[in-house]
């Protein structure tokens, strides 16, 4: 018998089709109020938890007593997370106490539309649409359409490749970078991140960052690279704001290079009230929200769902992810 921990919305959303594992769950709930509930009774003394972190938790008041729930477990068999990310250090405590820990790459799907949406918003000329109706004015409004845009999309993975299919599928060249070669049928050319030229930077009508955050990337978006973007282009950002040196990029869009920046991580989050990014002209910001849809929620329900069953009964897990990634995360 295992506890398994869930937020209460989750648990409201997915009871009926927990009843099948009931002979092996207990159900332990966390309220927004941090109130701890056992909704099917007592869990039988010893057992292991289980735990689902997903946005009903994440995005919630309840996040700190699921955290220490978690952190008081004395074996915490399995955690499945929502996010695919590992570098967070919460996610790190985690990982390193879980026997077992997945990851979702479900988002990916809701972050690609984001992209769309910080597209269509950019080069369709949205600002100064809805500037004229504010104005009451009956604007003839110039804009460019996604297929004459050249894309520079950095992380090449789950959210690259989403963003790169729906971009292509409207006619844009999309230059996808990562460290494998393997090419993909997202992307008109792969390039490796050490290929990439100031050139390369120079054409590019939008750039996408969706990679991890490690050594590497720290700081990968700079003064320089910014220098090298080309005039009325568009930057994009939704990996992790490490990637990011943000007073390099105000100083930039001051210049015109990158045109406009939009944002959904920064820094340090949530984002501090003084910090001049809430109100530079040249940004729009969404507070890491990309991924919150509600077919997201569901994507997000069916893997925990299906692990869960997979973990219950010995087979293999999606989105397993070995105790050495999470020390790479470390270094």
């Amino acid at each position: 018998m295992y506890e398994c921990l869930l937020h209460h919305e989750t648990f409201t959303r997915l009871e009926a089709r927990l009843k099948p594992f009931s002979d092996q769950i207990t159900p332990v709930t966390v309220s927004d109020n941090s109130e701890i509930g056992r909704p099917w009774g007592e869990a039988a003394k010893g057992s292991a938890l289980i735990a689902h972190g997903n946005a009903d938790v994440w995005f919630s008041p309840a996040s700190r007593a699921f955290g220490k729930y978690l952190y008081e477990a004395d074996r915490l068999a399995w955690f499945q997370s929502s996010a695919a990310g590992l570098e967070n250090p919460f996610l790190q405590k985690i990982g390193e106490k879980a026997e077992a820990y997945t990851a979702s790459h479900v988002q990916s799907e809701a972050i690609a539309e984001w992209v769309l949406w910080a597209g269509f918003d950019w080069f369709g000329n949205g600002a100064e649409r809805r500037a004229g109706q504010a104005a009451k004015e009956w604007r003839h409004v110039h804009f460019r359409e996604i297929q004459a845009t050249r894309w520079l999309v950095y992380g090449f993975g789950h959210i690259g490749e989403a963003a790169g299919r729906r971009l292509r599928g409207l006619g844009a060249h999309v230059t996808g970078v990562r460290r494998s070669d393997q090419v993909s049928p997202f992307a008109d050319r792969i390039v490796h991140p050490n290929d990439v030229s100031r050139d390369e930077i120079g054409q590019a009508d939008a750039i996408l960052l969706c990679a991890p955050h490690t050594p590497e990337t720290e700081n990968l978006a700079d003064a320089d690279f910014f220098a090298a973007m080309k005039e009325g282009s568009l930057f994009l950002n939704v990996g992790r704001g490490a990637l990011v040196d943000e007073d390099a990029l105000l100083k930039a869009l001051d210049k015109g290079r990158p045109a406009h920046a939009t944002l959904d991580v920064t820094r340090e989050e949530p984002l501090p009230e003084d910090s001049p990014i809430w109100t530079h002209p040249g940004v729009t910001l969404t507070a890491h929200t990309s991924a919150l849809t509600s077919e997201s929620r569901k994507r997000n329900d069916e893997l925990f769902l299906e692990n869960l069953s997979a973990f219950l009964n010995e087979a293999p897990l999606r989105n397993l992810i070995e105790k050495k990634d999470f020390a790479a995360q470390a270094v």
